[in-house]
């Protein structure tokens, strides 16, 4: 019994902690491209489970690669208009901000691949991203990632009411 009890303590702080965390505000990036702002904008108003950060910040190395034409792993095409990125454990659909620390500049980007498959590696981004986080040049750069998650929606309930109560 004692077991079962430290589980369900654990799994409840657990869950309260995701949920009930620091929110952090999504705002638009100065370097994004317009279809991801696009897409963000509709992700933002979505429903969800809690205002939290979808996870934890990572600090990392990222690389930019360029299989333009290709299909990613959600089935989208990867072009040079789109600011997208592959992680590892991110859902696909998901967004993140991505900063560069090289030179302060960041993007929001939209998580429709999977990889890197390079050890070290923490996030491979597409051409688009890449230039505007000014690392096409180096090829890798030192960043952060920042999953973002949407505002959780109003919920709105609905209670029915005894037959007994409404015919007093």
């Amino acid at each position: 019994m004692p077991m079962r009890r430290t589980i369900g303590i654990s799994l409840a702080c657990l869950v309260s902690g995701f949920c009930c965390g620091a929110a952090q505000q999504a705002t638009a990036a100065d370097y994004r491209s317009e279809r991801v702002e696009q897409q963000f904008a509709s992700f933002k108003s979505g429903a969800a489970a809690c205002g939290a950060a979808a996870g934890r910040s990572q600090l990392g190395k990222a690389a930019w690669y360029n299989l333009v034409g290709n299909h990613t792993a959600n089935g989208e095409i990867l072009d040079t208009v789109t600011a997208t990125a592959a992680h590892r454990s991110l859902p696909l659909a998901s967004f993140a901000r991505v900063t560069n620390l090289g030179n302060g500049r960041s993007v929001i980007v939209k998580i429709n691949d999977r990889g890197p498959f390079t050890r070290g590696r923490i996030l491979d981004l597409s051409p688009r991203a890449a230039d505007l986080l000014d690392m096409k040049r180096a090829g890798v750069a030192e960043v952060v990632l920042e999953p973002l998650a949407p505002q959780s929606a109003p919920t709105i309930a609905a209670f029915q009411t005894s037959d007994a109560s409404m015919a007093q």
